[in-house]
């Protein structure tokens, strides 16, 4: 939970733009994610729990299956983060951080915000 503590490289880049956690909820990764989305607010996170996975149709229609939830982090619209004080000890404050809970059945839109997107 302290800032700056995360560090990230790209994946293999399946879906434009987007950061997949696995493990989310039972492993308590919010923070993490959150730490990624505040240093890439074009981007969202991806939480997916256990016993749950997300459909991709068209490389921005999601579908939600399985009995866990999907959290989806979205930083579009949070400012005033301190996510780049390196001091060491001072803890993460991000606000605005658009978090939507889904479950099974949900649907969601994965943002084109930097196209070509797929």
């Amino acid at each position: 939970m302290t800032a700056g503590e995360v560090k990230i490289t790209t994946g293999f880049e399946f879906l434009k733009d987007v950061c997949i956690d696995t493990h989310f909820v039972h492993r308590g990764r919010f923070v993490r994610m959150a730490q990624v989305i505040a240093t890439n607010p074009a981007c969202i996170g991806i939480g997916i729990e256990e016993n749950t996975a997300i459909v991709i149709t068209e490389g921005r229609n999601a579908r939600l299956v399985g009995c866990g939830v999907v959290i989806i982090a979205d930083g579009e619209k949070s400012h005033s983060t301190n996510i780049t004080a390196f001091d060491g000890h001072k803890k993460i404050t991000i606000r605005d951080l658009n978090v939507p809970i889904l479950s099974q059945g949900e649907t969601f839109n994965i943002p084109a915000r930097n196209p070509p997107h797929v």
